[in-house]
Formats: C-alpha cells, structure tokens, sequence
C-alpha cells in the first residue's frame, strides 16, 4: 500500500488500457504511478471514473491495479504479538482490529475484548454524528475470553461495604471519580452528583488531588474488575448449576443415528460439567410422548415416568428427576447408553420436541438452570406444534420466503419468555435431515441467552465429532448464570436499544436479563447523543454485568471506557472502529430481514457504505480530485466487508430458509472476531505448506490467500475456514501422489467419483500429517470443531466455496473491482 497520511491512503487508477505494471507483454507504469497526489493527506483514490454503466470485469481489472486494492493488512493476518496499552499519558487508544494477535495493558479503559465503540473519539454535537453517516454505537461482550498473557480481571471484595456507587445514577466506582474534600467526597462522572465517601472506604488524596490508594485498589485504577456482591443483589440464593438434556428418540432420530450420538455424546461431557459436587443431571426423552427418568445412587435401575398427553404440558417435582451427578455418575452412564436400544423399534413420524421443551422448563422453573434440547425432527404433534413451511419452494414468491424467517406464532417467544423469567437457559442441538423451522428455534435461544446449533443433513459418520465439540465447549467455556445487564452513559449520551440475545421484561427500561452468559456471546448498544458535548473533554460509558458464577458466587462485573470529544470530522472519521461498524450495521440487517425484503438489506447496505465515503469525501477530502474513491484509512476495509456481507447466506439468493434462519440468529449474537470471520474466510494453500515440508515457527499460521479464484493455482489444494465450517478444495488437475497422501484415494478420477459426505482421515504420511496441523490450529485460533468437507465439482459444497470467493463476480453480486466502481458512482450521483 501507499504511504499512508493521517486521515488514510491512497489507491490510484490507471488509465483505461494501461494494464497491470509488470504484467507480461505490458508497458512499464507512468511515472509516479501508486503514490499520493498532491494535497491528498495520503486518502485512498480511485481515478477515471465516469459516469457510465458497470464496465465488464476484463475492463475493470485492466484499469485498476490489483496491488492498490485494500485488503486485509499483513498485521491484521499477522500472529505476531502486539501489546495494546488501553490509555497512554492518560488518553484513550484506539484498539487494535479484533481479528489480530494482541496483548492487553489494563491503563483504566476496559479491554476491547469487552468493550469495543465503533467511535474512538465521539462528535461534540448530534449534528457532527448524524452527518458523518456512522453509527455510535458499543459492542459488548462481559465475560469475552482473554488472552493467557492479558491483565488479568481483579476480584474486589469491600466485604459488607459492598460496590462503592453514585447515590443518583448507581454508577460503580471508576478510575475517572473525581475525589474532592480531601478525599471525603467523589463526584460521580456519569451524572456530576457529588457523594460523600463511606468512612471505611476514606484514603487522603496526594498533591495530584488523586487517592494515595489508587494504585493498590483495582477500582480506582483498571478499566476492569469484578467485586464481591452483598446480600442486597440476592434475589434468592445463588442458584446451583442445572443440567437437563433433552433427548429425541423419535422414528426419525433413532434412524439417522441421532439418538445413539447424542447419548454418547453427553455421556463424554458429564466430567466436563462445572459445578462440583453440587452439579445436578436430568435425563429427558421425547417421541410422540415425553419421557422422565428418576435416577438414584440407591437404584439399580432408573424409573421412569410418561406423560402421555402432551397438549396439557406439565412436569414432575424437580427434587425427583434431578440427580446429584457426583453420586450418579454411573447410572447416569449406564442410562444413558441403554436409551438407543430402549428405542430402538420406535415407529411413527409424531414428535412431540415442543411440548418437552415445555415441560423441561416447567421442571427448572424452582431452580432454574440450563437445557440442552436435541431435535431431529419438525415438532407436528402435541403443544407448540408446527407446519411444514419450507420457505425453500420454488413456487412461492419472495414475500412468502421471507415470511418463513418470521416464527409462526407467538407462543415459543412466550414460553422463552417465561424460561428466561425463571433463569432457565434453552440450547437447542438440530439433527435433522430436512428442514426445521430453524426460525422459530431461533426465538428459544436468543430470548433465553442459549446456543443454537444445526447439523443438516445430520451423518453420525460427518457430525458427530463435531456435535461432541459443540457440547463440551457450551457445558464448559466460562460463563455466568442469573445475570442482569445494564449499559451507563454520562450526561449526554444515551442507549436507545441493544440488539443480542437477552430478555427485556416490559417492567425493566434499563436492564437486559439472562438466564445465562458466556464467553462467547456479544450485544450491540446502539447509542444516540442527547445534548451536545465539550471538545477536548471525555465521555464515559460503563457496562455492569451482575451474575453467579458456576461456584456459587454473586458478583458484578464492571467495565469502564472513556472516550475523548472532539469538533473535527477529520479526527472522528480517524478513531472510526471497522469491527463495531460492521457488527452494528450486520445486526441491523439480520434483524430486519424476517418479513422483510434481502433487496431492501443490499439497499440498506449500499446506502450506509455510501453514506460514510460521501462524508468523509464532503468534509475531510474537499481538496481530493472527483474521480478518486477516497476512502478513510480507518474504514478502508469498509467496502470489502460490506460486499461479503451481501453474497453472505444473510442475502444471498440461493440459500435455504433455515440456513438464513441460522444465520439471522447467529449474528444477532456474534462477537466482532466471529462476525468479522463468517463474513470474510481465511484461504490456505495447503500444497504449497506440504512443499515447504512443516508448518511456520511458533504456533504462526501460513499466509493467508486473497479471496479469488486468480490465486488458485493448478493442481493445487485448498483449505478455506469462516469460522463455522472448513472447506477443503483440491484442483482437477493435482498429481495423483497428492491425492493419495490427503484423502488416501489412487488419483482424482477415484475422489470425483467417492460419494459425498467423504470423510477426511488422517494418513500415514507427512502431507497429510501437515494438513491436520493445520486443521488444528485452525480451530484452536477459532475456538471451535469446524466440520471438515470436501468441495469438489458437482458436489453440494462445490457452490459454497465458489461462494466464498467474495471478490469474485459471482451469481450473488458483482466483484470486488466491480464493487468499488459502482460505490464510487454512488457516491458521485450524492455528491452532485
């Protein structure tokens, strides 16, 4: 790339005909070709831009040089450890993107892992906000997992003083208090109320007016820290850890082997439980009747219970079907793989999934808890049953498609609503092997704070390595249960909604209850000005998370940020977050999709994108030539992503409903890394990893490739991650000895021929020994399983890699080169 300015960089067009410089058969570039113009304070440009129609692809790619194109940068992709210090000489610091390698210095900001504002320096006026066409907004993510090397979060324990807090505005103690009266009082950031100080909490202030203490109390001087809750934030006693796994032993499940995999899964993550000793285990089966199973250490033999009629759902005592997994871990076991042959001539297509679900939360409702429900079939009979809908037909409109991402009806957002008012948690594990209604799902685990997972078509063979993966991580990751959240701005600024996965009684304006929280899960505060601010001065924003944690015990977890204002568009647009931006703009599109248009998504898109450029081209490139695309070198990336994020299964034509449906709820929920690699994949060229005969030094990962089918060479294979699934691509024309080292078949014409699903088993040789190194990196960076597939031409997963090549002109949108010129033209038709 060019070098860059303060406000961003340059990318220059050639002339129509110049061709690529250094290409065969070419001329050499004109001179001074690639660097900033003149007075361009070093912003991105794209030159000779007309008004005409869309040019064909061999015309664009032969006016714009491929090298100029902004991509992900080198330290983005690099696994090089940066230390990220979250204020330097007391002023905040803009993150570094959340998809790098980094290392956080607590300084009293809040880590991004956990904070993240898609503005780094806040406008002073609404007016300033509203013209630079971005969003304010804060991704929020409590309990995000650190890297080992991070500060870690220290635990305050004030004893029965309990949080030191603004009397007005509850606001928790922060470094950005200011201590007045020799240390007597504080007044509050958040509101400006003073407080007097609690007498055992008293510290004399040094000559800096700051509390001699500050250094030696986590309150007073990290972004983050958690402290102790007293008896006031005890609704009740803290809640024990509950797990109820709800199993579908239905005609279709024992069929497709889903019931035998999910038994033998769960057996597997019993050990992997938190809790201890106090751990409590219920087993549930399900066909056209719900099935309870009373489990003791004095028992030889568990007893079970029927309820036979499923439209008039209730549940027995949970102090009968709740054992004590410590005492019975070997019945539990013993349960547990006997239920496949208890079911095994299991007949009739009923399935009765809704009304378990019901009854499962009817038996946590005393307790609370978590439950983990296995369906592989469409739930077409008892309570909550549902009608087949696939919004996938071909001859139902589009209005109809996306009707089908709506839930059917009220009543599971109902009894997700009462799960969440009683702390229960729904995961929800699809095995099925045609559609589910994946949407109305969806409407359990995000009202809950659950997991939502979909295997389809399920294949023990294929999955069930996976579905173990998916268990044991949701059953052990770090994670809270019975949590409240709320999110705190100081005088002017304000939350207008929150986009996640979480449940807003009517009676509660301000807090986000749910039943459980973990690692992995993020919202979006959207934030909005209410009065204008004092340049060169700080607001603040701070998220307070009150949860038990799975020993037992009630904190709060508080987490501070203060940002600087300022009256210059041009150091706005400097501290513009691309992470934040883009989660924000994807949550805004998933939710507005059901019962919505995917046009009216790209056109949302679109407008966004170009409403951002038009500005920072209005008020910070005013000097720049009109036929330059002037990005910000903040938001250069802007563009890139939003295309992928257009031929993404959010948008995309050819997708199926409960694929969309997943989607939706995944993003609804996704953390920035995660949202960041579903939209944008990592490519891997696997032959040339085996040429170089081991993997990089220190746990790094190969060079990653440019999303287009130019880069694949002949002969070669590939591996292509998103974050959810891996890929593996081998060209038609590689040598026979590679064929047979990565999937142990004689040559290609025998792979083109093996039928699909064709699993990928590590061979005795060191090709294949490197491809599953890099398997396993691969899903350690990612924290997940990652299925592996074969996509091969003809193949069901062929068209998904294809599709994956976001830069590539494909069936759902134009190319990248395409792209940036119909953005321009845009951004010219707003301009004049």
């Amino acid at each position: 790339m060019p070098p860059a300015g303060p406000l961003g960089s340059q990318m220059q067009m050639r002339p129509p005909g110049m061709g690529i410089p250094g290409a065969a058969g070419m001329g050499p570039p004109p001179a001074g070709f690639g660097t900033p113009t003149p007075g361009s304070a070093g912003q991105m440009g794209l030159g000779g831009m007309g008004s005409m129609g869309p040019p064909s692809r061999q015309a664009m790619s032969g006016r714009i040089d491929p090298t100029q194109i902004p991509r992900p940068s080198a330290v983005q992709q690099s696994q090089e450890v940066q230390v990220f210090e979250t204020r330097v000489n007391g002023a905040h610091v803009t993150p570094p993107s959340s998809i790098s390698r980094f290392v956080v210095r607590d300084r009293g900001n809040a880590s991004p892992r956990l904070l993240r504002s898609s503005l780094n320096t806040v406008p002073a006026t609404t007016d300033m906000l509203n013209n630079s066409g971005m969003q304010f907004a804060l991704a929020v993510q409590p309990l995000a997992l650190p890297d080992p090397d991070d500060d870690p979060v220290v635990v305050v324990d004030l004893g029965e003083l309990g949080p030191v807090r603004c009397a007005r505005c509850k606001g928790y103690m922060n470094p950005y208090m200011r201590w007045t009266d020799g240390g007597k009082a504080f007044a509050c950031n958040f509101c400006g109320h003073t407080n007097s100080c609690p007498d055992v909490y008293f510290c004399y202030l040094g000559p800096d007016n700051r509390r001699r203490d500050m250094y030696e109390r986590a309150e007073l001087s990290c972004g983050t820290y958690e402290v102790v809750a007293t008896k006031e934030y005890f609704a009740r006693p803290a809640m024990p850890v509950i797990h109820v796994f709800l199993m579908d032993v239905g005609h279709a499940a024992v069929a497709s082997g889903a019931t035998a995999a999910t038994c033998q899964c769960i057996e597997q993550v019993l050990d992997a439980l938190q809790g201890g000793d106090n751990t409590l285990v219920g087993i549930v089966t399900f066909d056209s009747n719900v099935h309870f199973y009373n489990v003791t250490k004095d028992q030889t033999q568990p007893q079970m219970m029927v309820m036979a009629d499923v439209a008039d759902v209730y549940a027995p005592m949970s102090s009968q079907l709740l054992a004590k997994l410590s005492d019975c871990r070997g019945q539990l076991a013993e349960l547990l793989s006997s239920i496949p042959t208890m079911f095994a001539a299991a007949q009739g297509p009923e399935s009765c999934a809704a009304a378990a679900i019901e009854a499962c939360v009817e038996l946590l409702k005393p307790t609370g808890g978590k439950l983990h429900a296995f369906v592989a079939s469409l739930p077409n009979h008892g309570s909550k049953a549902l009608k087949m809908r696939d919004g996938s037909a071909t001859n139902i409109g589009d209005k109809e498609k996306q009707q089908a991402l709506l839930a059917q009806d009220n009543t599971y957002y109902t009894l997700a609503s009462q799960a969440a008012d009683y702390n229960v948690c729904i995961d929800v594990f699809l095995l099925p092997q045609a559609y589910i209604d994946v949407a109305t799902f969806s409407s359990l685990t995000n009202t809950t704070g659950g997991s939502l997972y979909h295997y389809l078509p399920f294949n023990p063979l294929m999955d069930q390595d996976q579905l173990l993966n998916d268990l044991k991580w949701n059953v052990s990751r770090p994670q809270g249960l019975e949590a409240i959240l709320r999110v705190r701005c100081s005088a002017g600024i304000d939350v207008e909604s929150y986009v996640g996965s979480f449940y807003k009684p009517p009676t509660s304006p301000t807090d986000l209850y749910l039943a459980a929280i973990d690692c992995d899960k993020a919202l979006v505060a959207k934030l909005v000005m209410t009065e204008k601010l004092s340049p060169n001065s700080e607001v603040y924003l701070q998220c307070a998370l009150l949860y038990t944690t799975t020993d037992g015990a009630r904190r709060i977890r508080i987490s501070t940020l203060a940002l600087p204002v300022s009256d210059q568009m041009g150091a706005v647009f400097k501290g513009a977050d691309l992470d934040t931006q883009l989660a924000s703009l994807t949550r805004q599109v998933a939710v507005t999709l059901p019962g919505g248009m995917t046009g009216a998504g790209k056109e949302l898109i679109l407008a966004r994108i170009t409403g951002i450029l038009s500005a920072y081209r209005k008020y910070c490139a005013t000097s720049s030539s009109s036929v330059q695309l002037i990005l910000p070198e903040a938001l250069k990336l802007l563009p890139l992503y939003s295309l992928a994020l257009q031929k993404s299964p959010l948008l995309r034509p050819d997708v199926r409903i409960d694929e969309r449906s997943l989607w939706i709820a995944t993003m609804v929920s996704a953390s920035c890394p995660r949202t960041l690699g579903l939209l944008h994949p990592r490519l891997f060229a696997v032959h040339q990893l085996i040429a170089a005969g081991s993997m990089p030094p220190a746990g790094h990962l190969p060079e990653q490739l440019v999303l287009s089918s130019e880069v694949l060479d002949q002969g070669g294979v590939y591996l292509l991650d998103n974050g959810a699934d891996l890929l593996i691509y081998m060209d038609q024309e590689a040598n026979d000895k590679l064929v047979q080292d990565v999937f142990g078949m004689p040559n290609m014409e025998a792979l083109l021929r093996a039928p699909q699903p064709l699993p990928v088993i590590q061979q005795d040789n060191p090709a294949s020994r490197l491809l599953f190194e890099l398997l396993t990196a691969l899903r350690l960076s990612r924290c997940a399983f990652m299925r592996l597939r074969v996509a091969k031409k003809g193949d069901p997963y062929y068209p998904l890699f294809v599709n994956m090549m976001v830069e590539d002109r494909s069936t759902a949108g134009m190319s990248y080169v395409e792209y940036l010129c119909h953005v321009h033209r845009q951004i010219q038709d707003k301009m004049s």
